[in-house]
């Protein structure tokens, strides 16, 4: 009884050998191009010290306004807030803003995220006094206090017929506070300011 039951332990055992090797071998095995390809995808999709910026906007904000319609006019102010926070580990910043611009209830939405591929910071912005995508993209300066982002976007004043140039800044102060500014960019090169807002953080 006992050499039968060894018996059929044995082919058991062999079976399931058997079994395990087919098993194995019909299991993809990872390529040289599959591995290149998620070491690629890690490098460029794990945030690093450029993410770090960020956090910089992390938060409430009281927001002065200041437009201007054209060059040489005197500005309007309004005011506004700010509420911004990261998304996706670190990845992306998304901002609510919420307030008046040029006399009118304005509210907009902005994602920034700096874009590990193409070695730049990337702003898209959309509100509530347009239908146009506008996206920036730039360099942050030496100081690591300044980034530049520069667009062109359709101008409604020639139906989208001629695009307009627009060159935008943010400088962080060293009081926590910052300062974004729109500058309009004509033809000729010369700009004018159409935008300020000066952030502080609700006490």
């Amino acid at each position: 009884m006992k050499l039968k039951q060894i018996a059929l332990w044995g082919v058991l055992v062999a079976g399931f050998l058997a079994y395990a090797s087919s098993w194995s071998t019909a299991v993809p095995q990872t390529t040289d191009q599959e591995k290149k390809m998620m070491e690629q995808m890690t490098k460029y999709g794990t945030p690093g010290k450029h993410h770090e910026l960020l956090k910089n906007y992390v938060g409430e904000w009281d927001v002065n306004v200041k437009t201007w319609e054209q060059a040489g006019a005197a500005p309007m102010a309004s005011t506004g807030t700010i509420q911004s926070q990261l998304i996706f580990d670190g990845r992306y910043l998304v901002s609510h803003f919420e307030g008046t611009m040029g006399g009118m209830a304005s509210k907009g939405l902005e994602v920034i995220g700096y874009d590990l591929l193409k070695h730049r910071y990337t702003t898209f912005w959309i509100d509530s006094w347009s239908t146009t995508f506008l996206v920036t993209s730039g360099t942050l300066d030496v100081t690591g206090k300044v980034l530049t982002e520069t667009a062109s976007f359709p101008d409604v004043m020639t139906d989208g017929k001629t695009m307009q140039k627009v060159r935008n800044v943010t400088t962080f102060h060293a009081d926590g506070k910052y300062t974004f500014e729109m500058f309009m960019v004509m033809p000729d090169g010369k700009e004018w300011k159409g935008l300020e807002l000066d952030c502080a953080r609700k006490k």
